[in-house]
């Protein structure tokens, strides 16, 4: 019997939660029976699990109710596997499955308060040494997972790439025009999302501004992005899905600056949406946009600046290019291809 760690369906959908979130729905695509096993807190109003085994269980909601209180459901159960999509499985279940996004962490611990740095620097490799098995959202995930972790071998590690939802994420056939001409970027105000070096890089960008989607955490270091406003800069905060993608329709291209990224998927729903991507230059994203987008050096300002130049003069030869390269490119990656290959290891690990 196959059994999800369902504490992400309590909690507000980020990067993580929503590869998690599109997992279930493929899973449930394919009629494969599974259980999400969730804590009693109420679901988040962003998922809708009609059709979805869910069974509430314990007390709390915390990272203490996943490693203390979710083993305790297991008791007497036989042939069964426990997948965690999010991050940390319980170090107390050994059969279980989890996903490791990025190891940004150990990359570089100023991008994150202490906390979050020493927990999940103590907690990660018990959780990877406990587990049967790793999923990981990237070549470049898995290559860093056996960087950091010498003692894992690569056969216990797999691939399960993300996907953009192109039922959703797609190009309307008609769109309102914008009240101002910009470039669009989307992520949290991480300091690995290097939104300071795109900010100055948009210093004499005349005749375009920048909108930044996205919110600060707790869990980043950092000023929370207090200090990226600027005349032609506009910080947008979180947004509807709905609204993100009238913003992907009506920008003239979308900036992907990031220095570190488990995968990466705003550029992939950007091209979804027919909206041209300029990416930083580092292996994951030549992994996931191929030749597909515009690349800079995500380190130097003045390559940000001449790549967003470079562009937004020449559009018309651009846009077209880039769109049509975008759409081949989205096709590469599928939500029900990952749940096929997550179904076959979680039949594996039954055994």
């Amino acid at each position: 019997m196959i059994y999800i760690n369902g504490r992400f369906l309590t909690q507000p959908m980020t990067g993580v939660e929503r590869y998690a979130y599109n997992i279930c729905k493929a899973l449930a695509g394919f009629q494969q029976p599974f259980t999400i096993v969730c804590p009693k807190a109420p679901i988040a109003d962003c998922y809708d699990v009609s059709g979805m085994d869910v069974v509430h269980y314990g007390f709390g909601n915390s990272h203490l109710w996943e490693q203390f209180v979710l083993p305790f459901f297991f008791i007497g159960k036989k042939d069964y596997v426990v997948l965690s999509f999010t991050g940390l499985g319980s170090i107390l279940i050994r059969n279980k499955v989890m996903t490791v996004h990025d190891l940004s962490f150990l990359e570089n611990p100023s991008w994150f308060s202490r906390a979050y740095y020493w927990w999940y620097k103590m907690m990660t490799p018990l959780a990877v040494r406990t587990s049967r098995h790793i999923i990981t959202v990237s070549e470049f995930s898995k290559s860093e997972i056996l960087r950091f972790y010498p003692f894992v071998k690569p056969s216990k590690v797999s691939v399960a790439y993300p996907a953009a939802d192109t039922r959703f994420f797609q190009t309307l056939d008609q769109q309102d025009a914008p009240q101002e001409r910009f470039a669009l970027t989307v992520s949290s105000l991480d300091p690995r999302k290097n939104f300071q070096r795109l900010v100055e890089a948009f210093e004499g960008v005349e005749g375009c501004k920048l909108y930044i989607v996205g919110n600060a955490n707790r869990v980043f270091g950092g000023k929370g992005g207090k200090d990226l406003e600027k005349d032609n800069v506009k910080i947008l905060g979180r947004v509807s899905d709905e609204e993100l993608l009238r913003l992907y329709h009506q920008a003239e291209c979308f900036i992907f600056p990031s220095i570190y990224e488990g995968f990466g998927l705003p550029p992939l729903e950007a091209m979804a949406c027919g909206c041209p991507v300029l990416a930083a230059d580092i292996p994951v994203l030549r992994e996931v946009c191929a030749d597909a987008a515009v690349y800079f050096n995500p380190y130097d300002v003045e390559s940000i600046h001449n790549a967003i130049l470079a562009y937004l003069k020449d559009t018309d030869t651009k846009k077209p290019l880039l769109q049509t390269k975008g759409k081949a490119n989205v096709q590469r990656f599928s939500w029900q291809q990952s749940a096929q290959a997550i179904i076959l290891l979680a039949k594996e690990m039954e055994k």
